[in-house]
């Protein structure tokens, strides 16, 4: 159907992963890293190994690779984070790459309206590119910015909550009331996902037990997400396995044929959330910044918020952090309060964000905020203005 082709598109570009479909489905049709990588930036130079790049590089593929094309070359090509590096350039590149993968007919390209996802630290600066990549640019005809806390409740059905959003680069953390937030209700915390990648390679790579001299940081990211789990009382567990526990115990194999069991290592990965100066990162911790944020509102509204506390992003999915958080955000208020906290951890919580966004348009509720652009709107007028003409004549 022509109205199918011409919905708002959907986009949410996080720090590590990149979502795109149209308003009205459940899911986004596009789920891909963030990355690129250049066929001629190779990660090693080497003259000893002739014709190494052939081996792997061929003259048909592209000089960029986008997505999983490039996370396939991670050994031997540099990875970029466009989005981090702010390179709008190879962001333009890289929509357009996936965009004509949505399969739309020509005679619909590039006019469907615009939904980008954004986060409330995101600064007017980018905001501005974004909207000249797809407005003056690519010649979208509309361009709508949506707050990205207000989709994650959006998603669950809710106009009031803490929305602890851990990603890979950022984490923030947003309260919202009945559908109204302020500056002082919401944070940027500063500890995210590829931080706790970094202390786990420290845990890995200073053990001599290990006898692990070097770790790929994307090889180290994979274990993460595979092996993390957030425990109660990391130094009861601590203890017990020095006493012998092996019910931690976790093999892992690397590309070299090399393995080695961590245990202790899969729950302290998660710990510097709950103790920042494990990174030597001086600051207030995860729980109480949570509380504070709850705090800054009417003493009334406390219930309430603590009742619909959401967490989302890749870093959520670490086993048994919500149970963590509920107990911990639970010491900074009274025993009655502490009865209220509810930690929401939905299943499919990575895409939170970008199914919210979808349900608001679905329930018409995205109607304010769009950036018409004028020369779109004029092409329309002079056609109707054609169309008056014709019918005069005649």
């Amino acid at each position: 159907m022509v109205e199918d082709h011409l919905k708002p598109l959907i986009i949410d570009i996080g720090t590590a992963s990149f979502r795109l479909g149209f308003a009205g489905e459940d899911f986004p049709i596009i789920k891909v890293p963030t990355i690129y990588a250049d066929i001629t930036d190779p990660l090693f130079k080497s003259d000893i190994i002739a014709g190494f790049e052939e081996l792997f590089i061929t003259e048909s593929m592209d000089q960029l690779l986008f997505g999983d094309e490039a996370r396939k070359y991670k050994d031997i090509l540099k990875i970029h984070d466009f989005y981090k590096e702010k390179n709008f350039p190879v962001l333009n590149n890289f929509f357009l790459y996936y965009y004509y993968k949505l399969g739309i007919p020509d005679e619909f390209l590039f006019q469907q309206p615009i939904i980008v996802l954004v986060p409330f630290l995101a600064s007017e600066g980018v905001k501005v590119k974004l909207q000249n990549l797809f407005i003056n640019e690519l010649h979208f005809p509309s361009i709508n910015f949506v707050n990205f806390s207000e989709c994650i409740l959006a998603s669950l059905g809710k106009k009031t909550g803490v929305v602890i959003n851990l990603g890979e680069e950022s984490s923030l953390v947003s309260t919202i009331y009945h559908g109204f937030s302020n500056i002082t209700a919401r944070e940027f915390f500063p500890i995210a996902g590829k931080d706790l990648t970094n202390y786990f390679m420290d845990l890995i790579l200073f053990n001599k037990k290990h006898k692990v001299s070097y770790i790929d940081r994307w090889i180290a990211r994979e274990i993460k997400e595979k092996t993390a789990v957030c425990v109660l009382n990391p130094k009861e567990i601590k203890h017990k396995i020095k006493e012998g526990l092996d019910s931690y115990d976790q093999e892992i194999r690397l590309p070299d044929g090399n393995s080695f069991t961590i245990n202790l290592e899969r729950f302290m990965i998660v710990e510097p959330l709950f103790n920042p100066s494990l990174i030597h990162i001086d600051i207030r911790d995860l729980p109480q910044l949570v509380a504070d944020l709850i705090k800054s509102w009417n003493r009334d509204n406390w219930a309430e918020l603590l009742q619909n506390i959401v967490i989302s992003g890749g870093t959520s999915l670490i086993q048994d952090l919500g149970k963590r958080l509920q107990i911990e955000i639970g010491k900074w208020f009274s025993k009655k309060l502490k009865g209220n906290i509810k930690i929401i951890s939905p299943a499919g919580r990575e895409h939170m964000g970008w199914v919210g966004a979808s349900i608001l348009y679905m329930q018409g509720l995205l109607t304010k905020g769009w950036i018409q652009n004028p020369n779109v709107q004029n092409k329309v007028e002079v056609s109707q203005d054609d169309q008056e003409n014709t019918r005069d004549e005649e």
